[in-house]
């Protein structure tokens, strides 16, 4: 796809909210698509860290919990309306994200998935312990953005989000930022030996990833309107690096891919079993990684691509 496809995209999906407003979907399937706008900030994001910047944090769903408390906060306590905390939090979790980006700069390895995974860990803990502030395991309550139960609200404002991530996305990979992100992931040692800026460059990228997952805890909280310590559980972060890893690490939409494989199942299969929801994405995941290591996108490009081979060669031997 050429740059300018990529950026249709991104319009695309800002105007599909509008065209999905206008359908008038069952409250069921809003509720589905705009959880799913949620889930693709998410895992987008996370993709964009870990998939082209090559840092597998674990703190992401704990950065996405702490924009959505900030949301709570801001609307309770601070008398703001929920609107604000689209242009405020994101502010706030991007300093989160530059000092776990400056964590990230002294660790290696292993050491960074388990330093950030302590860090969402210890956060979920504070939720459930501070029960004054936070409501503990009770959650904290603030009111929705939009009275009533339309749905259809929500469908523009997530069309607009998720446009908007495609678009910060598109800017990231297509610039200058975007191919240092893959040098630092493909060789750290020798992207610094061509003069790289390494701390720059995992600053730079915790910093507008840990924004975009902010983004997702404030819309979360804006539409959900109950706010718990289970949106940092160990399923839900596993869940976003399934979306991430099912469609395709490294790849600019196998977020979205992952995403519509993993809520479409989510959907069907709670009809006989939500307990079973995480087996059955374990169970594909495992699939994908066997049998398509590079994710669902790839192993499909390659298809189209040895169909069309396929197809020359068929026209040239008519010749």
């Amino acid at each position: 796809m050429t740059k300018s496809m990529h950026y249709g995209v991104a319009v695309l999906f800002a105007l599909s909210g509008f065209a999905l407003a206008a359908v008038g979907l069952k409250p069921i399937f809003a509720d589905l698509l705009i959880l799913s706008a949620y889930y693709l900030l998410l895992a987008g994001s996370w993709n964009l860290l870990a998939g082209f910047a090559g840092q597998y944090s674990f703190a992401h769903i704990g950065l996405a919990a702490a924009g959505a408390y900030a949301t709570a906060a801001m609307v309770n306590w601070a008398g703001l309306p929920g609107w604000t905390a689209f242009l405020a939090v994101p502010v706030f979790t991007a300093i989160v994200g530059g000092v776990l980006g400056l964590v990230a700069l002294r660790v290696r390895g292993v050491q960074l998935p388990l330093i950030t995974f302590a860090f969402a860990g210890a956060f979920a803990v504070f939720l459930a312990a501070a029960a004054d502030i936070t409501g503990g395991s009770m959650g904290m309550q603030l009111p929705k953005l939009f009275a009533g139960f339309d749905r259809s609200p929500y469908l523009v404002l997530a069309g607009l989000l998720t446009g908007l991530f495609f678009l910060v996305q598109n800017l990231v990979l297509d610039g200058r930022l975007g191919l240092l992100m893959q040098s630092v992931r493909d060789d750290e040692e020798v992207a610094r030996g061509i003069g790289v800026d390494i701390f720059r460059v995992k600053i730079t990228a915790f910093v507008i990833t840990a924004a975009l997952a902010g983004l997702a805890g404030a819309f979360y909280a804006n539409y959900v309107g109950v706010l718990a310590p289970t949106m940092l559980s160990m399923s839900e972060m596993g869940m976003v690096v399934a979306m991430a890893v099912i469609g395709g690490l490294g790849h600019r939409y196998g977020a979205l891919a992952g995403v519509l494989v993993i809520r479409t199942l989510e959907h069907f299969v709670r009809g006989f079993g939500a307990e079973y929801t995480l087996v059955i994405i374990t169970g594909v995941a495992l699939v994908v990684v066997l049998f398509f290591r590079e994710g669902i996108i790839a192993a499909f490009g390659k298809r189209l691509d040895r169909a069309a081979q396929q197809k020359r060669w068929a026209g040239s031997g008519a010749h």
